[in-house]
């Protein structure tokens, strides 16, 4: 059969330039003369983003949108789908370059949206369908500036379009091609598709206008069933297109014709009436009468417009079988949603010429039905892909179609108001991809000005240290980590380092489960401000220039008080008798006189003598005491006489105070010698746990034995807290702990990885420990400002996470946020978090970021989790999308996680190039395996390019060649390769690696001896 060759007329006439009108757009110019002003927008609702409200938020805007047009205007919304292929950025760094390569090529899937506006052109009469006129041209062009204006306020980021844009998204419709430089081609048209060159185009009208087959009722939305807990997730009610996979392009044409309302309620009056008269003679007409007036109901009610709508979905195949099995899975979808597409689409190139940017108006009633303007847009498209955030900084995770998408965990949201701390919280249970997902994280976190600190203890992270050249520090007995958390500049004591210093202390001494009190909390804090007082300012004459009440207020910290330095001073001011007055014998008294007679005063005055005497005062029996002893020893009685001698002279020389001045300065001068007799006796040469020690062995007994408020045992118990501190003491058992510095050169590097695990089930070591680290990365922090830090604890953090330490982590999530740092705590136990009080008040409540993996391990207790975590039903119904989806075609293994920035998150997937697998790995057969290639290459990245090499050489399982390379010791060479193989080709559909493995065992050989030994047995054959 001959086709007729007509020429395909382009339905439009030219532009009217907005340069040249001053406007910010062009008009497209329509084959009637109808002006079109097009406007590319972003639709707001991201796709999987769950969130109802986002749905009836962008319902509303499109609403307005209509409202705002109005009356003898048509709408025209176009979203295009079409297929890319990812290009890989250009990455200076070794795996962040393979990451690209692993997507470089992979087609993923795009979205855009464009609003086209014109004014309504009318077929149905015989005189000229549009006749131009200034005014209503004006009319159009200033409501289109309305609703750019309301499209830009609603963060949809309008754009009006311009010559070049209407040129490309027409070539592009035309020539069904979105990916490559548009080339056109002859289109032959037949009533069931079109064909253009080599694709078969197929446009799908939603609405048989005979019948009109619809839903009696339609939402802005529609929820995703089928896996029980995410039935109640929103999505698109045309969300189905996305999942579509044999097309090349897709155009969703949605079209909107606004009549002159008046009319149309004319018309439709009528209608209703004509309908009525013949009910009785057939039903259906009694219903149709039913149906017009409910929608005029509708319409008076809610001030709604009456609209005539079209809807079509036109796509491109690459071959007939690809059309059919696409048209087949599109009526399918629809027809679960309650529509019944027109099977009488003849007019397919009249439909598919429709789908042209502005070009709505061809068509002709007999595509149109008319509703409401409410339930049109119910049709209208609403979701859009996820794109690259805009930021310096940014972490490249896939989206959910498996494509890399940049995303900034910190900087924006900071800058945005969207999160107030960097600091981070992760939960997955076992085996949901935490430390694997972390290791990405951390390389990426390196490939900027990072340091990061890594408190472990699984040996998760070695292989990334060792690949970014970090330091990997190991707990061991003979190389014990050795930190002093008490050396410091007199510019970082503060109050929150004594709060570390004291809860330390406490650790040390009652453990993690210990209870501090009040009493001993206070007894700490004197001790460690006197301690850090005695060294910044003893011997320093500090005290110079301060009155007596701030030198009384010092003294206080020593438990010494006002009334004992009055009472010292009386004594010393007053003619005191000396030791021979108070034994009442002569200054040339004998040996013999002063024995007896200071026996004698002590037996009168001993106390067990006076107990019923309420007069009796026990200072007479020390003063009589204490000149008995000096006296009766001969050495300390020389002492003595010359010190009398030397008073006796001041005597005469100091003269007693008579005025209040005089009074005040001599007292004040008794509380400094006061100041500066402790000073000497409690010096602290430098700052350790040694010296601290020993300042407590000095101070205390003073501070707790006062006159005025004496502290017995049961308040605090010094031997025992002597004793128990011992441990860390010189000599002690871990004596070097806490008094050997760490390497300096610690607070310069990137990275450090502190693998803790050998004391993991040491009670008392293991929260000092981390602890230690812990305050180190706070020394660090201070002193590189000009870097970002990351602390990163793993499940170490546990050790600490009691209410003793609560203050202190509080401290450090404070502080660290406030020196360009986060910190990032790492669980995967659900009662780490359910129940314990620090969890809730110092890590969650200061950590505006939350990463979850696959929480369905946790569904049955996930409501406690939600509420601890302030997730709302719509972040749960994301949460529990994580590897549910229908997305594992085409893709390497990945798992998704959740990522939650302030009030609401996004899923991601954590997709990597198989060097990066290899990298982050923490299944230790394949560490070991890879440290073999290390070994035996120059660097890191060599080992890695090696190792894959052989990987696709050797063409078998990943766990094959890992078994067989840490049974060859070494990588791999053409001999094990070659051996392997005859061995699987030998013991075809067996254990081939196990076989080897035995004979290895039975002869005795390693694997390198086994292959010689055959070897050697065949040429002997």
């Amino acid at each position: 059969m001959s086709l007729k060759k007509k020429i395909f007329d382009i339905p439009f006439i030219g532009y009217d330039y907005g340069q040249d009108n001053n406007w910010t757009f062009d008009v497209l110019i329509g084959q009637y003369g109808n002006p079109i002003i097009g406007i590319q927008i972003n639709n707001i609702v991201e796709q999987y983003s769950a969130d109802p409200y986002s749905y009836e938020h962008f319902h509303t805007i499109l609403n307005q949108v209509v409202a705002i047009i109005g009356e003898n205007h048509v709408v025209q919304k176009i979203d295009i789908f079409s297929k890319q292929k990812y290009v890989a950025d250009q990455e200076k760094e070794f795996l962040q370059q393979k990451y690209s390569e692993h997507f470089d090529g992979r087609i993923y899937k795009t979205i855009d949206t464009i609003l086209l506006f014109s004014e309504h052109v009318d077929h149905s009469k015989k005189k000229k369908a549009y006749t131009f006129s200034e005014k209503s041209y004006k009319i159009l062009r200033d409501k289109c500036q309305k609703i750019f204006m309301l499209l830009d306020q609603n963060n949809c980021e309008p754009k009006f379009l311009k010559e070049k844009d209407f040129d490309y998204y027409m070539n592009g419709i035309l020539s069904m091609k979105f990916s490559e430089t548009p080339t056109f081609n002859n289109i032959k048209s037949t009533n069931e598709y079109l064909q253009i060159g080599n694709q078969y185009v197929k446009t799908i009208s939603f609405v048989d206008i005979e019948k009109i087959e619809l839903p009696s009722e339609i939402e802005t939305y529609s929820t995703l069933g089928g896996n029980g807990t995410a039935s109640d997730t929103a999505v698109d009610n045309f969300s189905f297109i996305n999942e579509l996979e044999e097309y090349r392009t897709i155009v969703y044409n949605q079209i909107i014709s606004i009549p002159h309302q008046s009319a149309k309620h004319r018309e439709l009056e009528k209608k209703k009436k004509k309908h009525e008269g013949v009910a009785n003679n057939s039903p259906s007409n009694a219903i149709v009468a039913n149906e017009i007036d409910e929608l005029l109901h509708n319409v008076a009610m809610d001030g709604q417009l009456i609209v005539d709508a079209h809807f079509s979905i036109a796509y491109s195949a690459d071959s007939l079988a690809q059309m059919e099995e696409t048209q087949s899975l599109i009526e399918n979808k629809l027809f679960m949603k309650g529509i019944i597409v027109s099977q009488n689409s003849y007019n397919q190139l009249e439909l598919f010429r429709c789908c042209l940017p502005g070009n709505a108006v061809e068509l002709k009633d007999y595509d149109l039905f008319t509703t409401t303007s409410e339930a049109a847009l119910c049709f209208f498209f609403k979701e859009s892909y996820p794109v690259n955030e805009d930021s310096n900084f940014y972490l490249r995770f896939t989206d959910r179609q498996g494509v890399p998408l940049k995303v900034d965990p910190s900087d924006l949201p900071m800058k945005t108001g969207r999160i107030n701390n960097r600091n981070k919280f992760v939960l997955g249970p076992s085996g949901s991809g935490k430390s694997f997902l972390m290791n990405n994280i951390i390389e990426q976190y390196l490939t900027y000005n990072y340091d990061v600190v890594i408190v472990d203890t699984g040996d998760s992270y070695s292989g990334t240290c060792a690949y970014k050249g970090g330091r990997y520090i190991q707990y061991t007995e003979e190389k014990p980590i050795t930190m002093n958390p008490f050396l410091m500049s007199k510019e970082e004591f503060n109050i929150e380092k004594i709060e570390f210093l004291a809860n330390l202390i406490f650790l040390i001494w009652q453990g993690a489960d210990g209870t501090i009190s009040s009493t001993q909390k206070s007894i700490l804090d004197n001790a460690l401000m006197s301690y850090y007082h005695q060294f910044f300012n003893g011997g320093t004459n500090w005290h110079d220039g301060k009155d007596s009440d701030e030198l009384f207020h010092f003294l206080k910290k020593y438990n010494i008080h006002e009334e004992d330095i009055y009472a010292d001073y009386e004594n010393e001011i007053k003619d005191a008798q000396n030791f021979y007055d108070i034994l009442e014998i002569p200054f040339d008294a004998t040996a013999e006189e002063i024995r007896e007679k200071g026996r004698k005063l002590i037996s009168i005055y001993h106390p067990d003598k006076n107990t019923n005497n309420p007069n009796y005062d026990a200072n007479k029996f020390f003063q009589v005491f204490e000149a008995y002893e000096t006296l009766s020893d001969e050495n300390n009685r020389k002492v003595y006489n010359e010190t009398q001698l030397i008073i006796a002279k001041a005597k005469n020389i100091i003269k007693r105070p008579e005025t209040k001045d005089e009074w005040n300065e001599s007292l004040r001068t008794a509380i400094v010698k006061r100041i500066v007799d402790l000073e000497e006796k409690l010096s602290v040469p430098e700052l350790s746990f040694n010296t601290f020690y020993d300042f407590c062995d000095q101070f205390l007994p003073i501070y707790l034995n006062n006159k005025k408020h004496p502290i017995d045992e049961k308040e605090f118990k010094l031997r025992t807290f002597l004793f128990v501190l011992k441990d860390f003491y010189k000599g002690g058992r871990y004596g070097t702990t806490l008094n050997e510095s760490a390497d300096n050169t610690l607070f310069y590097e990137p990275f450090i990885v502190f693998e803790i695990d050998n004391v993991k089930d040491n009670p008392k070591l293991f929260p000092i420990v981390t602890l230690i680290i812990m305050d180190t990365f706070i020394q660090k922090m201070r002193l590189r400002k000009d870097r970002r830090k990351a602390l990163i604890i793993e499940e170490a953090w546990k050790a600490i996470a009691s209410k003793l330490m609560g203050g202190y982590i509080l401290y450090l999530y404070k502080t660290v946020r406030k020196f360009w740092g986060e910190a990032i705590v790492v669980t995967q136990e659900l009662g780490d978090i359910i129940g314990n009080t620090v969890v809730k008040d110092s890590i969650i409540n200061n950590s505006d970021t939350f990463i979850l993996l696959d929480q369905t391990k946790f569904k049955d207790n996930f409501e406690e989790i939600s509420s601890l975590l302030s997730l709302n039903k719509v972040e749960q119904n994301k949460i529990f999308t994580i590897n549910n989806l229908d997305n594992k075609y085409g893709r390497s293994r990945f798992k998704e996680f959740y990522l939650k920035r302030g009030s609401k998150g996004e899923v991601y997937g954590n997709e990597v190039s198989l060097e990066q697998y290899l990298t982050y790995t923490t299944e230790k057969p394949e560490k070991t395996a890879i440290e073999y290639y290390v070994k035996e290459s120059e660097n890191y990245d060599d080992a890695l390019q090696l190792f894959v090499k052989d990987f696709k050489k050797l063409n078998d399982k990943m766990e094959n060649m890992v078994s067989l390379i840490n049974l060859y010791q070494k990588p791999l060479d053409k001999i094990a390769v070659n051996y392997y193989q005859s061995m699987r080709h030998k013991y075809k559909d067996q254990n081939v690696l196990k076989i080897i493995g035995n004979e290895m065992q039975d002869r005795n050989l390693s694997f390198s001896e086994l292959i010689n030994a055959k070897n050697y047995e065949h040429e002997k054959i």
